[in-house]
């Protein structure tokens, strides 16, 4: 479950970089764009390495379960 929440992490971080993305592309679109889309950018590479790191440690611990009995 530890796995699970690792991954959680990451989504709820990448979420808040995608709100402050926004906001700063809402309220500043001048002196803000370039950071806000940077922001958001930045978001997607979050989400993306989070999911790579869950999969690979989903399949370490499936390699590692015991068979059924």
């Amino acid at each position: 479950m530890a796995n699970e929440r690792t991954l959680l992490t990451y989504v709820r971080t990448s979420l808040a970089l995608v709100g402050f993305g926004l906001a700063l592309i809402r309220l500043h679109p001048e002196r803000g764009g370039r950071l806000g889309y940077s922001a958001l950018a930045v978001a997607g590479l979050v989400l993306a390495v989070g999911l790579l790191r869950f999969r690979a440690h989903r399949r370490e611990l499936a390699a590692c379960q015991l068979p059924d009995s």
